[in-house]
């Protein structure tokens, strides 16, 4: 009897022991919502052309609304840009450098990226070029090889190829002369246009891929 007891003890005890190992295991366990993953930061120029997107869903229906919604584009951008350069974190290359006037100038292109890059949400591709000045101690650092991101404040939009090529000093090419937003035919992304951009370039640094971010999931 005394053994039958014991045994019954000994099990009950370790019931209690399991039920107390799955309590504490399940609470060690982050809920939904706890648990955090790294995850590449969204561009502020993706979410503002999510945003333009959405508030224009029917842009694409036809030549009236397509022109409208170029329209609307081209002063939304150029305000918002007034404001914020939201060419942030997007990788440019050099396209032309000179000096002039005791100044640095340099032209960056969008329309070249990185192998493996890739634009989120609904962008397949953004171009524009960029035309501005750069600190001195700059301008025997960059080259023509690598990628860079930028940031500078925005003076405004440049007025075709000509006048580029004026700012810069020296013949160049661009391929980016209006601002506009286009649907592609194939998919529902869409290729951004923003022109040729005049900018006070305050810094430059190497393209080192997407910043990264925690997530909560």
């Amino acid at each position: 009897m005394n053994m039958k007891q014991n045994i019954l003890t000994t099990l009950r005890k370790g019931i209690a022991i399991f039920v107390l190992a799955i309590i504490l295991l399940t609470s060690c366990i982050n809920k939904p919502g706890e648990r955090t993953r790294l995850v590449e930061k969204e561009l502020p120029i993706e979410t503002f052309i999510k945003s333009f997107v959405d508030e224009h869903k029917d842009f694409n229906t036809n030549d009236i609304t397509r022109e409208k919604a170029n329209n609307d584009f081209c002063r939304i951008l150029l305000d918002t840009l007034e404001k914020d350069n939201i060419l942030k974190g997007i990788p440019v290359k050099l396209s032309g450098i000179s000096e002039k006037d005791g100044k640095c100038t340099v032209q960056f292109r969008s329309w070249i990226t990185p192998s493996g890059f890739e634009y989120k949400n609904n962008i397949y591709e953004v171009y524009f070029d960029i035309v501005g000045t750069i600190p001195d101690s700059l301008a025997t650092v960059i080259n023509d090889k690598e990628y860079y991101t930028f940031d500078g404040k925005f003076v405004s939009r440049v007025d075709g190829i000509r006048l580029l090529e004026v700012l810069l000093g020296k013949n160049t090419t661009a391929y980016t002369n209006s601002i506009c937003i286009e649907q592609q035919t194939w998919n529902d992304k869409v290729n951004v246009s923003m022109g040729i951009l005049y900018f006070d370039i305050n810094n430059v640094q190497p393209f080192k891929g997407r910043e990264k971010v925690e997530e909560k999931y």
